[in-house]
């Protein structure tokens, strides 16, 4: 009986080995890309002015230009690629965004002159994007009842990548140059490409329809993707993307706000601590998400998000602003998987690559919206676009608990 029990111990024990291995191999790569694309990012309006940009002013002209080039192609290649990842396997597409997320940034490396580092993250738009492709392979190499824990994971490196990017490659840019920082960031997201080449499994991929049904066979899938649930699933995603974009650029300017002197200082110390609450945010909801709960788990995170932008608009100094805003990086964070593991499990798995392309392209909207919006209320009144925020959330919270009725995560 003993020895029966030890049997099934071990078992187990390899059994969650096997499991865990590829889900490390493609939080490793997302951890090293995240890292490698925050080496350089906090000082690209620098690296501007190294290239050639006349003033300040016509340094974030270029980065503004970069950006949204970036935007457009992820908004045209991501959907495109969803469904290539489908149709040719989602570990190909993710070792694809990886090996690319290297070249387009030795572009920046080559770069003489402003405008090729608007060409270099064009390019990356286009043919990168590693973050949809990563969580699009993981929602397929786990088992369901393991994909909150595996998304978790993922999202966790990547927040954590990020968190202590900026910090690696300012050592790295004061020891080798901005130059030297940007060429260190482009290898190291081929070095995850060659860790998930070899440790995770192929993914299996639909047998590719006759020529004479194809089109028809499409458009019949597209029209099982999309259902109510996929759309809130979509909506979520974008409103955590384009909220957490505008907060990030609205933090700046209210910090100095309350003190223009020491608002560099604070601006640095908030982010900080931003990213440590996102990397907690992502452990705390592996831990508490457990099947059934996505709809509840969402929507409180909503109106928990909503109280505190009322928070964020009310804060009387720094210190109370800088907990807020670390506060709403943990919701994001926590919020991200749960609405991860809602794409999926809104999706067949041989059409999870398609269901997360579509995620892709409304992330770029996002990124695109974000910016504009926290512009247009910084001309009018931060204080008021905090709490148009928290509206937002709670509007999202409540559509949330009534649109989905049926949760198929349970």
């Amino acid at each position: 009986m003993t020895s029966a029990h030890s049997l099934t111990s071990v078992r187990r024990s390899l059994t969650r080995r096997l499991d865990s291995g590829p889900v490390l191999a493609i939080a490793s790569g997302s951890f090293m890309a995240a890292c490698a694309m925050n080496f350089w990012f906090p000082f690209l309006p620098l690296y501007m002015r190294e290239l050639g940009a006349t003033s300040d002013a016509n340094a974030l002209f270029w980065v503004s230009i970069a950006m949204t080039g970036q935007g457009i192609a992820r908004l045209v290649a991501g959907p495109v690629w969803g469904v290539l990842s489908d149709r040719h396997g989602r570990k190909l597409m993710y070792i694809r965004a990886l090996f690319f997320a290297t070249v387009t940034t030795l572009i920046m490396v080559a770069a003489t002159e402003p405008w090729h580092i608007a060409l270099a993250l064009t390019c990356q738009g286009l043919f990168s994007g590693f973050i949809p492709a990563a969580v699009a392979l993981t929602s397929v190499t786990v088992p369901d009842s393991k994909l909150s824990k595996g998304l978790g994971t993922v999202t966790a490196a990547q927040y954590l990548g990020s968190t202590v990017g900026p910090s690696l490659g300012a050592v790295l840019a004061v020891g080798f140059g901005m130059w030297g920082a940007i060429l260190a960031s482009a290898l190291l997201p081929a070095l995850g490409a060659v860790l998930v080449w070899f440790i995770v499994p192929r993914d299996s991929v639909a047998p590719a329809p006759k020529a004479a049904t194809a089109a028809q066979e499409q458009q019949a899938s597209y029209r099982r993707l999309v259902t109510v649930q996929f759309a809130v699933a979509i909506l979520i995603c974008f409103v955590l993307y384009a909220t957490g974009s505008m907060v990030r650029l609205m933090a700046p300017l209210s910090l100095a706000g309350f003190d223009s002197d020491a608002a560099t200082g604070a601006v640095g110390v908030a982010f900080t601590i931003a990213g440590v609450a996102s990397v907690l945010g992502v452990v705390a909801v592996r831990r508490l998400s457990k099947p059934g709960w996505f709809r509840w788990l969402i929507a409180g995170g909503m109106a928990l998000s909503a109280f505190v932008h009322v928070l964020l608009a009310l804060s009387p100094d720094v210190a109370a602003y800088v907990v807020f805003f670390a506060l709403t990086a943990l919701l994001q964070a926590a919020l991200l998987p749960a609405s991860n593991t809602l794409i999926a499990m809104s999706a067949p798995r041989d059409q999870r690559g398609t269901a997360f392309g579509i995620a892709a392209g409304a992330q770029a909207i996002s990124f695109m919206a974000g910016p504009a919006a926290a512009a247009a209320f910084a001309a009018v009144s931060l204080t008021l676009g905090y709490l148009v925020l928290a509206g937002l959330f709670v509007v999202v919270a409540v559509f949330t608990l009534l649109a989905l009725r049926v949760d198929r995560a349970e």
